[in-house]
């Protein structure tokens, strides 16, 4: 069922976040016999008071079928996320007195960027902006590791990050880059204010052009022997600081 018009989530939670939310139509669950655990229940009587066709399918074909993913015995076929451009984010965060937004620069492992956009949306910003190019795609792995929250953060697709932050800044944002070089602590700044965070990529960090481009860059501080963290846990501490800090 796969087509440029539809996409498969798979794994109990992504699935059934989807369902929930019901910005986009579900087209088909496909479910493995002999499933036992009390979610799976859950999504297909979800699914039938929604009028979804659910197909069961022996262990064997649905292992087959599926045989990549860590689907926990159940799949969807939804239609694809439309995309969203910078206007419409930025004025579906113009409800909040300060709204933060993250930008993430050439995040290319689609693990990494599930993870940052699930933090993002458990964290309570407003919205992300990723690159159309040299960004994983928003697709099945990405939906499975940010565990549902493709489904309600609003993200925007963009052409050019710098042009993007341009336009942030018109629009009274203060652009906050994080880099391991980067003038003051995280934990030190007043939050209370449009913010963009900016995230670099696994291996290089921000680019070049896109870090001169910030207002300000922030690092995190740290003791022990490693000299970095992954995209992910970066983001999950920066989130932070900045909610908790903007609400004092």
């Amino acid at each position: 069922m796969d087509s440029k018009d539809t996409e498969m989530i798979s794994g109990l939670h992504p699935v059934r976040r989807a369902l929930e939310a019901g910005g986009r139509s579900c087209r088909k669950i496909v479910i493995e016999s002999g499933g036992r655990n009390p979610r799976l229940h859950s999504i297909l009587d979800l699914a039938r008071k929604k009028g979804v066709p659910v197909e069961t399918l022996s262990s064997g074909i649905f292992r087959k079928r599926f045989k990549s993913e860590n689907n926990q015995s159940v799949v969807g076929y939804f239609d694809r996320r439309p995309a969203q451009d910078l206007d419409g984010l930025l004025q579906l965060a113009g409800g909040h007195p300060s709204p933060i937004l993250v930008l993430l620069d050439e995040i290319q492992d689609p693990h990494n960027l599930g993870a940052v956009l699930r933090s993002a949306e458990v964290l309570g910003l407003q919205g992300a902006v990723v690159p159309n190019r040299r960004s994983a795609p928003l697709n099945a792995t990405v939906a499975k590791c940010a565990s549902g929250a493709l489904e309600t953060l609003p993200i925007a697709q963009v052409t050019n990050l710098v042009r993007a932050v341009e336009e942030l800044k018109e629009n009274g944002y203060w652009v906050v880059g994080l880099d391991m070089d980067g003038e003051a602590d995280c934990g030190e700044l007043d939050y209370n204010f449009p913010l963009a965070l900016v995230l670099g990529g696994e291996e290089k960090g921000i680019r070049s052009l896109l870090r001169k481009s910030c207002d300000t860059l922030v690092r995190i501080p740290m003791q022990g022997q490693v000299e970095s963290l992954n995209a992910s846990a970066a983001a999950s501490i920066v989130f932070y600081e900045a909610v908790k800090n903007r609400g004092q």
